[in-house]
């Protein structure tokens, strides 16, 4: 049988953290833009970096070789 609340938990919380990477990463080219001061480069540079660990703890969470490093997160 499936577990309709916890499914509606994971769907939920995979639209709202995929949009919001999607979202971040478009934050991030705004900012980082070839005209833009120094200031707004370095925030454009820092959402880069936030999708980046984001993809890499998904990716961690997917392939069972990487579970002894999350386990050692937490």
């Amino acid at each position: 049988m499936i577990a309709w609340g916890s499914f509606l938990v994971v769907l939920v919380a995979s639209i709202v953290v995929g949009g919001g990477v999607v979202a971040l990463f478009a934050v991030g080219l705004r900012l980082s833009d070839v005209e833009s001061p120094r200031g707004r480069r370095v925030l454009g540079v820092a959402c880069f970096v936030v999708c980046g660990l984001a993809a890499a703890f998904g990716v961690a969470l997917v392939v069972p070789a990487f579970a002894p490093f999350l386990a050692s997160l937490f």
